[in-house]
């Protein structure tokens, strides 16, 4: 159990400490619908008087050298003061883990609050993405299109796997040049009922014979799909291009079958990411499909 620190923030005092396990339940209502790391730890903010009131806390879990966290705040709360506080904490408790690294876990915008906050707190933008939009009614129909006008030019080598059954290690390589993803987010997103994860069912490496060279790995979060991972290595450009369409057509199949047998529900939207200079094939997939360009995300990170 992490040691209570007493901390006045105006005329406030404001208790960091772990939650006890009776508290832990109260402690994950601020976060709401977030979905965290199974293995997530928590560092709440508690003002004990009049009544003693959990009024935010950080979840925070490891990924490698790197500790990832998330932050919840009750609304009124002195957003960076109390932020402060709970970063300072985390930050004795990551370096005391051996960490090298604490990095926000949501990617901001630019106009976000949090973004602002954090930057104050002495984060830096360590790498900036671009993020695409479509509607899947507009990805659908694009897609059907194309299968009914190109269908039949698809090798007969190809064949798209579900990741469900198959290693992480099978799409590194494939992934691993456009820095989308470090491996120990592919291997934490990829496992099974890991909250926020990849849509085991959807997700999928591409394969000429036994030769892995596509990956399409997306999560499902409310009414969008988030597709962080849309690549394929092939120089050959039109062979690229199918197997960029070719991908989708599947995921948007399965979708459509599991919708109509009661198993899954509507989507509305299409997400992808793509770096901001080092993977354009998501950003061209995407507006040929219709789509538009939303203002760019950042991932947050402070070395310790």
């Amino acid at each position: 159990m992490i040691p209570s620190q007493m901390n006045h923030v105006g005329n406030v005092d404001i208790a960091v400490r772990e939650p006890s396990p009776a508290e832990v339940e109260r402690v994950m209502h601020l976060f709401g619908n977030v979905h965290l790391h199974p293995q997530v730890r928590l560092l709440a903010a508690v003002r004990p008087r009049p009544v003693e009131r959990f009024i935010a806390a950080a979840a925070w879990w490891s990924i490698g050298k790197i500790g990832m966290f998330q932050l919840a705040l009750l609304p009124g709360v002195d957003r960076t003061a109390v932020a402060g506080l709970l970063i300072g904490r985390l930050e004795e408790c990551a370096r005391l883990a051996g960490l090298e690294m604490i990095q926000d876990a949501r990617l901001l915008p630019d106009g976000n609050e949090w973004f602002g906050v954090l930057r104050k707190l002495g984060f830096e933008s360590l790498r900036s993405e671009r993020s695409f939009e479509v509607a899947y009614q507009d990805a659908w129909t694009r897609i059907m299109q194309l299968q009914q006008k190109h269908g039949a030019r698809i090798p007969a080598t190809w064949q798209a796997r579900l990741i469900r059954d198959l290693p992480p290690e099978t799409a590194l390589e494939v992934i691993g040049p456009h820095r989308l993803l470090t491996p120990a987010e592919v291997r934490a997103f990829w496992r099974k009922n890991t909250p926020g994860g990849f849509t085991l069912d959807l997700s999928c490496v591409l394969f000429d014979g036994d030769r892995p060279f596509g990956a399409f790995l997306a999560r499902r979060m409310g009414d969008v799909y988030y597709v962080d991972v849309q690549v394929v290595q092939e120089n050959n450009r039109i062979l690229r291009s199918l197997a960029d369409w070719f991908m989708m057509y599947r995921m948007l199949l399965l979708h459509n079958a599991a919708q109509k047998s009661g198993a899954d529900v509507p989507i509305r939207w299409l997400r992808f990411r793509s770096g901001e200079i080092e993977h354009r094939q998501t950003a061209n997939l995407a507006l040929r499909m219709g789509g538009r360009e939303l203002p760019p995300y950042h991932v947050l990170g402070k070395s310790l």
